[in-house]
């Protein structure tokens, strides 16, 4: 059985790539994609590449529906602000930036010149790094990507 996959940011370079990986998924239908300011346009007309490949239109954010897997592919500082409006539209979410790759607010300043703002989120989520947090990973809801 395939999982309902949808993405929040799937203009960018990185969630284009995203996009072209889960379409080729067999284990996945990519359900929604969002854009703020492509809503209503092809996915195929930012992403070229992907032409033949779907039909999809990208959805502003507020248009998403329940999924089994939410991927954030924001820029980083963006994802710990919208976290919040789209924690309950699924029970798996992988982030794609650096927002929840830290466990404490206090490392954000140092390491990306920022503070925090969603800190009851920090330490929920797993370093999906593989050779470091294997069986977490597998076990895990919240995802934070390398």
């Amino acid at each position: 059985m395939a999982l309902d996959v949808s993405v929040i940011g799937g203009s960018g370079y990185a969630g284009g790539e995203l996009v072209r990986l889960l379409l080729g998924h067999p284990e996945v239908n990519l359900k929604q994609v969002t854009s703020e300011r492509l809503a209503g346009k092809f996915v195929r007309t930012t992403h070229p590449n992907l032409r033949k490949k779907t039909d999809l239109k990208f959805v502003a954010s507020d248009k998403l529906e329940p999924c089994d897997v939410l991927f954030l592919a924001l820029p980083h500082g963006i994802s710990m602000k919208k976290l919040p409006e789209v924690r309950e539209l699924a029970p798996i979410i992988i982030d794609l930036s650096s927002d929840f790759r830290l466990n404490s607010g206090g490392d954000y300043p140092l390491w990306y010149s920022h503070e925090h703002d969603d800190l009851e989120a920090l330490g929920k989520f797993v370093y999906g790094m593989p050779e470091l947090h294997r069986e977490a990973i597998r076990e895990a809801d919240w995802i934070a990507s390398p």
